[in-house]
C-alpha cells in the first residue's frame, strides 16, 4: 500500500485528522502522520524518505514573512515552525519526484513553497462568501461553486461537481513559477492549482466523502496517481 505522509500542525482539531485519516484510508492508501513538531531539516527529510507521497492538510494561516510580506490583517493559528517544516517537506517531496496533495491551507502552502503568494484576508480584498462566519459554524459547511479549466487535473478529481465547501479567508494570490491555476470560486477566486505530479484544492474534500464519493478523487489520485 501507498504510505502517505500527512502533515498536520500541534493544534490542528481531532475531527479534521480524523477526515484526512479516513480519506487516505478509504482511498487505499496507509495514512503516517508527520507532526510539525518533527523537527530540523535533517529529520524532515528523514521522515519524508519514508513515506511515498505528501499529504498537506488544512490548519491556520501561514505567516506572510513565508512569501516576503507584513502582516497586514489578522491572522488565525499562525505556526511559523510549521509553515518551515512544510516548506521543506514540498522542496524534499518535490525533489524526489513524490506526489503532492495539499487541501485548503496545504494548497496555499504549496503556493508559498514555490515562489508565489497570498490574499491575507478575502474579505477585507472585497470578496465574501468564503467562510461562515456564524458563532457555531460547522467544519467547512458553506458551498459555493466552482468552474475547472477542462481536461485539467483539477477537472478530473472533481468529476463532474460544480460546487465545493469553503472555510478559508486566505487564497492564493500568486501562484509561483511552479504552479498553474486550473479551478475558481464564482468570483474568481483560485480553488485548485496543479503541476505534473503536484495538486493543491482550496477546498476541502475529506470533509464530504461520506456524502458523495467523488469526493475521495483526489486521495485516490494521490495514492493511485490515476
Amino acid at each position: 500500500m501507498t504510505a502517505v505522509g500527512i502533515c498536520v500542525g500541534p493544534t490542528e482539531r481531532g475531527d479534521v485528522i480524523a477526515a484526512f485519516t479516513s480519506a487516505v484510508l478509504k482511498a487505499g492508501g496507509t495514512p503516517l502522520l508527520l507532526p510539525s513538531s518533527v523537527g530540523g531539516s535533517d529529520l524532515v527529510d528523514d521522515a519524508l524518505s519514508r513515506v511515498d507521497v505528501l499529504l498537506l492538510s488544512g490548519g491556520g494561516d501561514i505567516h506572510p514573512a513565508q512569501y516576503g510580506e507584513e502582516r497586514r490583517t489578522t491572522l488565525d493559528a499562525v505556526d511559523s515552525q510549521r509553515d518551515k517544516m512544510e516548506v521543506r517537506a514540498v522542496v524534499h517531496a518535490l525533489h524526489t519526484d513524490k506526489r503532492i496533495l495539499g487541501v485548503c491551507r496545504g494548497a496555499q502552502l504549496l503556493a508559498v513553497a514555490t515562489g508565489g503568494s497570498l490574499i491575507q484576508d478575502l474579505t477585507s480584498e472585497g470578496f465574501d462568501g468564503h467562510i461562515d462566519e456564524r458563532h457555531d459554524r460547522g467544519y467547512a459547511t458553506l458551498r459555493h461553486s466552482i468552474k475547472a479549466e477542462v481536461g485539467s487535473l483539477a477537472d478530473n478529481v472533481l468529476a463532474g461537481l460544480d460546487h465545493v465547501n469553503s472555510h478559508h479567508h486566505q487564497a492564493i494570490k500568486d501562484v509561483g513559477g511552479l504552479l498553474t491555476a486550473t479551478a475558481w470560486a464564482h468570483d474568481g477566486v483560485i480553488e485548485a492549482v496543479e503541476a505534473p505530479g503536484v495538486l493543491g484544492v482550496q477546498w476541502h474534500p475529506e470533509a464530504l466523502i461520506n456524502d458523495d464519493e467523488r469526493h475521495l478523487e483526489p486521495f485516490r489520485w494521490l495514492v493511485h496517481g490515476h
